[in-house]
């Protein structure tokens, strides 16, 4: 195939995707749009943030925010890969996008990293990320499971605790670094 083959083809491919993003975005104005799932998922978008605001540990909070985006971005980026692989997907959504679930990956994931990282934080991190994966895992997940904001298709909840517990790690380990003054106690 040669290269204006392959732009065709890809035209086409783009062209599918941007036919099923906007049936998509009608059914979510028709169905999800206002009603109470939608609710619920701003809710959790804005709440962490609004908790998180009041109960950050001040003088720590650029650090903290540092690890708290390069929780997003893994977790977005974790998130495209399973929702591409069909391993899962999202249903009440706040905004009418492909993959994601806004309220967890740009709420619910950095803020609870980054309220671990400052409690208690003479505790090992590879101790509490073990802590984050498995609630993230066995409470977490099976609360949005059984509210019907996340499908499991191919994915069960074990394979959960390593991912959050290594993207907890990674993000400590930011929040720590030698260019941010330590938290007391480490």
């Amino acid at each position: 195939m040669d290269k204006a083959q392959q732009m065709e083809v890809s035209e086409e491919f783009f062209d599918r995707f941007d036919q099923l993003h906007d049936e998509y975005t009608q059914f979510w104005l028709d169905h999800i749009f206002l009603h109470w799932e939608w609710w619920i998922s701003v809710i959790l978008t804005i709440g962490p943030w609004v908790f998180w605001f009041f109960y950050r540990k001040k003088e720590s909070t650029h650090r903290l925010l540092y690890a708290g985006f390069f929780s997003i971005i893994l977790a977005l980026s974790m998130d495209y890969l399973g929702t591409s692989l069909g391993l899962w997907h999202y249903t009440g959504k706040t905004f009418p996008s492909f993959p994601a679930w806004s309220p967890y990956h740009m709420s619910l994931v950095p803020v609870t990293i980054m309220f671990l990282i400052q409690a208690k934080p003479h505790i090992a991190p590879w101790k509490k990320g073990v802590f984050y994966g498995l609630l993230t895992a066995f409470v977490g997940e099976p609360i949005f499971v059984w509210a019907g904001f996340y499908v499991m298709t191919e994915w069960t909840y074990i394979y959960s605790v390593p991912i959050y517990a290594l993207i907890f790690v990674i993000c400590d380990r930011l929040a720590n670094s030698k260019s941010f003054e330590h938290l007391s106690g480490r």
